[in-house]
């Protein structure tokens, strides 16, 4: 594994910030690389996944391969909590899966293969123990995380993705190319009984027909936005407990866009309506403490298109909320 993991582009260190005494900050307790061998359950394998030409591909804008690093500048600045809420646990950064050099003759890699290196190196973190945290790039990067959480699995164990999001994302491939809309599709034909799907906040103005009657025959949860009426985050604990007494493992995908803009301006394709910061954190807090999610995936990051930071701050809090929850589960103990 030690190549594969070479592979990687390391996090740029400066993005690792420390804090004063008295004031500690993530990234001075944050490790680079997985320790060798059997992790311990309180372990988070940070995993960025720098590519948005899937987005391009499907006609959106640019700009998300820029996500994982500046998730990491307001990621890295945040505390422990104010009660050492993350104390129990070890975050580990893996660095970045990317289109950058191949290292066959500097060849840049192609979508197929940064899913295929996102995947490998889940599934490496996964069946080692570990609970990942994936930070995209368009939602396509989606399929390589995903798989990884499938593969790192013993053989016949059932995972069920749990997708936050206004959009279905199960197109088929446009002209033979991946686009930000395929990866769901892509693994309910990967993996077939093994992987199922639920789909939470979809908003119908921006899904056609044909995806939602693809989602019915395959027996997909369709949750839509305007259905939740003013108890969503009761919705979301309702529909996890139905998950996890379906699956053995979860994937948890946030996509930013599934956010009221003036909270997420930064996404290729943002919407006026949508869930509440407040709403996404309670999301993250709640799959965080159900140890049967075992990936937490952050997608659609786009800072060129924010504004101020503000949706890289709030992809950042989410990551933290999902790990105050991880951190309340049994293996955990938080000292005094």
């Amino acid at each position: 594994m030690d190549g594969l993991m070479n592979r990687l582009e390391p996090a740029d260190a400066a993005l690792f910030f420390k804090g004063t005494s008295g004031d500690p900050r993530l990234g001075e307790v944050a490790r680079r690389g997985l320790p060798e061998g059997a992790l311990e359950a309180s372990t988070i394998a940070l995993l960025g996944i720098a590519d948005d030409r899937g987005i391009v591909n499907g006609g959106g804008r640019a700009g998300a391969r820029l996500g994982p690093q500046e998730f990491r500048r307001f990621f890295y600045k945040l505390t422990p909590g104010g009660t050492a809420d993350l104390k129990g646990l070890t975050i580990c950064d893996l660095g970045d899966a990317g289109p950058g050099p191949s290292g066959e003759g500097g060849a840049e890699r192609s979508i197929e293969e940064v899913h295929a290196l996102a995947e490998a190196n889940v599934r490496d973190a996964i069946s080692r123990g570990a609970t990942v945290v994936s930070i995209g790039g368009g939602h396509d990067v989606a399929f390589g995380s995903h798989s990884g959480l499938v593969t790192g699995l013993p053989e016949g164990a059932r995972v069920f993705g749990l997708n936050v999001d206004a959009h279905l994302d199960l197109r088929p491939l446009r002209d033979g190319k991946i686009t930000s809309g395929t990866p769901f599709r892509r693994l309910l034909e990967r993996f077939g009984p093994r992987y199922k799907l639920s789909e939470y906040g979809i908003q119908m103005q921006h899904n056609a027909e044909e995806h939602f009657d693809y989602a019915q025959e395959h027996g997909v949860r369709v949750h839509e936005l305007f259905t939740l009426g003013t108890s969503p985050i009761a919705r979301f604990a309702e529909e996890l407990e139905h998950l996890t007494r379906n699956a053995e493992a979860i994937a948890l995908s946030l996509c930013l866009d599934a956010v009221e803009a003036s909270s997420a301006p930064g996404v290729s394709a943002p919407c006026p309506d949508g869930f509440s910061a407040r709403e996404l954190y309670a999301f993250a807090r709640i799959a965080g403490a159900e140890p049967k999610v075992r990936l937490l995936d952050l997608v659609e990051l786009s800072p060129p298109l924010d504004v101020d930071g503000r949706t890289a701050r709030l992809a950042a809090s989410a990551a933290w909320h999902f790990l105050g929850g991880v951190a309340t589960r049994s293996f955990a103990r938080i000292e005094e």
